[in-house]
């Protein structure tokens, strides 16, 4: 007989998510591998699967668990026998709790770090355990470990101590066989809040796909293994493994017609279906002439659709179906209805929009509320424009690159006042933009800067909007981008709202990544760059007596998180922690003043750390001495605790030190 066995367990239930397969597929899969090797069955050759209705995990395991020798210490020797050299209590307790006499028991160290202190020691045999017995023990726990983004209790029960049983979604059959035969293992009802009835019983019967065959769908399969259960899911209509479900739909995209851009979708398709089909609907020439923009938002964001474009213009639509593709036809005139009906909502929106000057519309933001604590939007773009101007003194931008920043921070959020948006908010910022170019009377500068003052949101450097903005534009969008994000950050901090732990319902991350972005990757070349350290007091002050924390302190608090961001920033670029921590905290230089300066020094740091490592470590050393020698020749004079932080001269603390207390 093989010292190992196939280990194969189905989950199978109603349909998970899409988002979540990936994530939990491969929690199964670790965690699995985690709790046997723990129980000395030495897994191999562990994969895991999962379609929209099923988790399945196959793994080869031994047998049966090698027998071991645990040694249980006792009493020290010094203790363990009297003056008269008899065997103490302590002792005799100790062996008969063994179950041998003390003459039997052995010595050793207890703490390999003092192999001098011996204590009385016992060898305990333990007989290893069968594989079965210990996979059957693992499940309960397996399972309830699985990290969902949203458990549902489906009145579920497990006999393992801790009672009910929520999960993702409600499991309606599990396959766990071991070696080919049926583990034992039960999940029962919760009733009144104890265990009732069984509702599913592990076995050896599969389900295939819910509709197909159409002879035999919904019909038991029996399997005897991993082999056998992937081949019978296959005739079942069921394509178990992701990879391949995402070589049919690539090639199946490529049979329709080139796709420019997927926007992502056949990534999330993959974990959509069993059985991928894809199809082709027309877009009704009437609206081809709205904006691309207009068109991707409706069928990427809404129906889930890989727009298909023929001379730059969206003419057809690739769609997922969970099909043999026979009903294709019914099945692409029914999508192509709700497509229409959308588009002819965006078409009136488009039309009845463009009847007023997007600048008209600047006055109704006053309805519009950006935070209880903080106004409306036309606060807000109140104090964007005086903030454009903060930006100007600083900065020297003057002339046509100054009032087109200072047009577009006004124009900027005039869109969400517009049907389009409120009818599809992912398009605000971008309709702004379209309608300020079909209005033919606005600078391209100024249309460019109302529509990607939202970006950037990605932290690489060649994320959006990289390249898609004319250098011209660069100085209006820039500004926007900036005064925008620095006053959402002002005041939420003001508030007390910002970001804990994992908790950031305000985005207030993205938005410092974002901010921190338009000064290294898209200020103008050749332009001075902006002070945050001088324009975080005005973006604070800005917002008067509405905050609720002192000004200084707001500001204090926006630099330890701005900081903090910068240094996350520039360590996603690939840059080691230690550099990053040592230009970024320094007290020779503002890395806020100037965050370009700060990212020159990082680079020029890290090349030359490269180009002559073992230079640099013996200069590094050099340096740490002599700075140790120049402190203790500055030691501090004997002081009271309340002020022993302060030198002689009664600064304080170098700012690189507070700050690494303060994070």
């Amino acid at each position: 007989m093989p010292e190992t066995a196939e280990f194969l367990l189905e989950l199978g239930g109603e349909e998970m998510p899409a988002p979540w397969l990936a994530g939990l597929t491969a929690q199964l899969r670790d965690r699995f591998s985690e709790a046997a090797s723990r129980e000395r069955l030495f897994p191999g050759d562990v994969l895991a699967f999962s379609t929209p209705r099923r988790f399945v995990l196959r793994a080869q395991v031994k047998r049966r668990q090698d027998d071991r020798e645990e040694s249980v210490f006792g009493p020290a020797l010094k203790v363990a026998k009297d003056a008269a050299g008899a065997w103490s209590a302590a002792a005799v307790g100790f062996a008969r709790k063994n179950g041998v006499l003390p003459d039997a028991l052995g010595e050793g160290a207890k703490d390999p770090a003092r192999p001098t202190e011996k204590h009385l020691l016992f060898v305990k045999k333990v007989a290893g355990r069968e594989a079965g017995e210990v996979v059957v023990g693992l499940l309960p726990a397996l399972l309830r470990g699985l990290a969902f983004p949203k458990r549902m209790s489906w009145d579920a029960w497990l006999d393992d101590g801790k009672g009910a049983f929520p999960f993702g979604r409600p499991i309606r059959w599990i396959v766990a066989l071991l070696g080919g035969q049926v583990l034992p293992f039960d999940i029962h009802e919760l009733v009144a809040g104890g265990k009732g009835p069984v509702i599913v019983r592990a076995g050896d019967v599969t389900f295939g796909h819910r509709f197909l065959p159409r002879e035999s769908a919904h019909e038991p399969i029996r399997v005897t293994g991993f082999a056998d259960l992937e081949g019978k899911l296959a005739a079942a209509c069921v394509v178990l493994r992701g990879e391949e479900r995402r070589r049919t739909i690539e090639s199946a995209l490529r049979a329709v017609g080139p796709v420019e851009d997927d926007h992502g979708l056949v990534d999330e398709w993959q974990d959509l279906v069993e059985h991928p089909a894809v199809v082709v609907g027309e877009v009704p020439s009437e609206f081809r002439s709205l904006p691309r923009e207009v068109l991707e938002t409706v069928l990427v964001h809404h129906q889930k659709y890989v727009p298909l474009l023929e001379s730059g213009s969206v003419v057809r639509f690739a769609a997922l179906t969970n099909s043999d593709g026979k009903a294709a036809e019914p099945i692409v005139r029914n999508m192509e209805r709700v497509v229409v009906a959308r588009l002819r909502d965006a078409a009136f929106f488009w039309k009845e929009d463009r009847k007023r000057p997007l600048a008209d519309r600047v006055a109704d933001l006053g309805g519009v509320t950006f935070h209880q604590g903080l106004g409306s939007y036309l606060d807000k773009t109140n104090r964007m424009v005086a903030l454009v101007e903060a930006v100007g003194r600083d900065t020297v931008l003057a002339g046509e690159a100054l009032e087109s920043a200072r047009q577009a921070a006004r124009l900027a959020k005039a869109d969400l006042t517009t049907a389009m948006v409120r009818e599809f908010p992912e398009l605000q910022g971008v309709m702004g933009g379209l309608y300020l170019e079909a209005e033919k009377n606005t600078a391209p500068e100024v249309a460019a800067a109302v529509r990607w003052h939202y970006h950037p949101i990605s932290v690489e450097p060649g994320a959006l909007p990289a390249g898609k903005i004319a250098p011209s534009a660069l100085p209006a969008f820039a500004v926007v981008s900036l005064v925008d994000k620095l006053d959402t950050l002002a005041g939420y901090f003001g508030l007390e709202l910002e970001p804990t732990g994992s908790s950031d319902p305000f985005g207030l991350r993205r938005a410092g990544q974002g901010l921190l972005r338009v000064l290294l990757d898209f200020w103008p070349a050749g332009a001075k760059v902006p002070s945050l350290s001088a324009l975080l007091p005005s973006a604070v002050l800005a917002h008067g007596a509405s905050l609720k924390r002192p000004a200084e302190e707001t500001v204090g608090s926006l630099k330890l998180f701005l900081l903090g961001r910068l240094e996350y920033l520039l360590e996603a670029r690939g840059y080691p922690a230690e550099e990053v921590a040592a230009v970024v905290h320094t007290d020779e230089a503002d890395a806020l003043g100037d965050v370009r300066d700060c990212l020159a020094r990082l680079e020029a740091l890290h090349q030359g750390r490269a180009r002559a490592r073992e230079d640099f470590e013996q200069l590094a050393v050099a340096f740490k001495r002599a700075k140790n020698i120049l402190t203790r020749r500055r030691a501090p004079e004997p002081s009271s605790p309340r002020s022993s932080s302060t030198t002689r001269s009664g600064s304080s603390l170098p700012r690189s030190r507070t700050l690494r207390l303060e994070r």
